[in-house]
């Protein structure tokens, strides 16, 4: 998704055009935030057991994202979908969109810092090294992230999609550290 332009005219015609994957991204940023909850528990039931330490403070910063992103899905929402029909002025909406920007900004340095923390954990835990040194290039990329107004749309989708990349393949290891241990 390009950068919302910053005239009146056409920030509405960009709120026109990109109104579906605008709700799209808020529906998937909801569900999102709400699988983090089993998944921060199901990450600290196995890495407490390696530095306790450590591990309460990745999963902690990852638990502190789930609020902000649930402000965030409001925020976002309060773009696409019409409260009792009101509309806003472009003004609001450039309101509305600075701090959406300004949210994402802070959740994902508290993401890319989580990476960071949990890959030290990781690497001496069963899911092994890889997933931490994928996990350490994830956390650095989602601090890049965090700058998304200076980092332009291709190398925020490398960002995102190394860090989606290392979110899968710790639950795939977490599936099967939970597979072996139940002789599955």
């Amino acid at each position: 998704m390009p950068s919302p332009p910053l005239t009146d005219a056409e920030l509405m015609a960009w709120l026109r055009e990109w109104r579906f994957n605008l709700s799209m991204a808020d529906e998937l940023l909801f569900f999102a935030t709400l699988l983090l909850i089993p998944s921060i528990v199901a990450v600290y039931r196995l890495l407490v057991k390696v530095e306790p330490v450590k591990a309460s403070l990745g999963c902690g910063l990852l638990a502190v994202v789930i609020p902000v992103h649930l402000f965030l899905v409001i925020i976002l929402g309060r773009l696409v979908y019409p409260v009792y029909d009101l509309e806003l002025p472009p003004d609001i909406y450039k309101l509305v969109l600075s701090i959406y920007y300004g949210g994402m900004h802070c959740a994902a340095l508290i993401l890319g810092a989580a990476a960071i923390v949990l890959c030290f954990v990781v690497r001496k835990s069963v899911m092994g090294k890889p997933v931490a040194y994928l996990g350490l290039v994830a956390g650095i990329l989602e601090l890049v992230s965090s700058y998304s107004w200076l980092i332009g749309t291709a190398l925020m989708v490398v960002c995102q999609l190394v860090f989606s990349a290392w979110l899968v393949l710790l639950g795939l290891r977490m599936l099967g550290r939970s597979k072996v241990a139940l002789g599955l």
